[in-house]
C-alpha cells in the first residue's frame, strides 16, 4: 500500500500549521512582561532582555530548563537545537509543530517563560556599573 500525498492534503497541513502557529503566538503573548521582535527573519519571544522561544520553519525553539529539556528530548517530543555559532548554547530545544496542539505544548511554553524570566533576572545582576564600562586611555609612557 503506497501513500501519495495530494496537493489538498499538504495545504491543509500547512493551515493547520499556521493555525497552531496563531494559538502559539497567542500563548506567548498572554504570559506575564513578554515581548515580540523579528530577529534574523524570525519571530522572537522575550521575557524582559533574555530571548526565550522563537519560531523556526517547522518548528517552535524554546530554551527549557534542565529537566523540561531532558523530558521532552527524552520523550521524542523535541530535539536539542543546533545553530552555526550557537553551539554552545544548552537548553534550547526543537518542538516540531507537526501533529501538535497547543494544549499540549503549554506546558513547555510555561517552562520556557520561567528559564528566560530566570535569565533575564540573572543577566540584569551580572552587569558592571556605568563607571567600570567605561573605556579608559591609555596611560603615555614619558
Amino acid at each position: 500500500l503506497r501513500c501519495m500525498v495530494t496537493p489538498t492534503a499538504t495545504m491543509e497541513r500547512f493551515e493547520m500549521t499556521d493555525l497552531l502557529r496563531d494559538a502559539l503566538r497567542r500563548q506567548l503573548l498572554a504570559l506575564p512582561s513578554v515581548t515580540a521582535k523579528r530577529m534574523f527573519g524570525a519571530e522572537a519571544y522575550f521575557a524582559g532582555a533574555a530571548m526565550f522561544a522563537f519560531f523556526a520553519p517547522d518548528a517552535i525553539v524554546l530554551r527549557l530548563p534542565g529537566q523540561a529539556f531532558t523530558d521532552a528530548v527524552g520523550s521524542g517530543l523535541a530535539r536539542p537545537f543546533l545553530s552555526l555559532g550557537a553551539t554552545r548554547l544548552n537548553g534550547w530545544a526543537a518542538v516540531t509543530l507537526d501533529g501538535q496542539s497547543p494544549e499540549d505544548l503549554r506546558p513547555l511554553l510555561r517552562a520556557a517563560h520561567a528559564s528566560g524570566t530566570r535569565a533575564s533576572r540573572q543577566a540584569g545582576k551580572r552587569r558592571r556599573p556605568a563607571a567600570a564600562r567605561r573605556v579608559r586611555p591609555a596611560r603615555r609612557s614619558a
